[in-house]
């Protein structure tokens, strides 16, 4: 039987994907939890009209992210700590980092942000922003003393 999924399902695919899966499986518990609608004519124009926007909206997410990479590019995040010889009390992670970035009025998530470790020391250090969609930028993270 042929399907047209309404969710995504792991090991099957993604939310408008048709699909032929056994009978059973399709009467049995696809259609009864409402995962997947039977693949008639109309039902396949919709989904093929759907993936459409899709991916034109995907093509313009992109193009922002390749937009907010270029804005990061060059750009350094001053840091303020108390500091002992060097040696900072505590350490510079990806909040502290995103915080920065955003008194610069760049909205990026700490979760995008890709460090080893976190910073313990003054100085300047070059960290790693995963942006999505395969795009990333490198940020110059410089570390004074307060």
């Amino acid at each position: 039987m042929e399907i047209i999924l309404i969710k995504n399902i792991k090991g099957l695919g993604k939310v408008g994907d048709i699909k032929k899966v056994a009978d059973g499986y399709a009467r049995n518990f696809l259609l009864p939890q409402k995962l997947a609608e039977p693949a008639t004519e109309s039902a396949i124009k919709k989904a093929e009209d759907l993936a459409k926007k899709k991916s034109r909206g995907e093509k313009e997410k992109l193009a922002e992210t390749r937009k907010l990479a270029e804005k990061l590019k060059g750009k350094a995040v001053v840091i303020k700590a108390k500091e002992k010889g060097g040696k900072l009390f505590g350490s510079i992670g990806a909040k502290e980092i995103a915080a920065g970035l955003k008194k610069m009025g760049l909205e990026i998530s700490e979760k995008s942000i890709v460090m080893e470790k976190p910073i313990k020391e003054i100085g300047e250090k070059e960290v790693k922003v995963k942006l999505g969609g395969g795009v990333e930028a490198k940020v110059k993270v410089v570390v004074e003393k307060e």
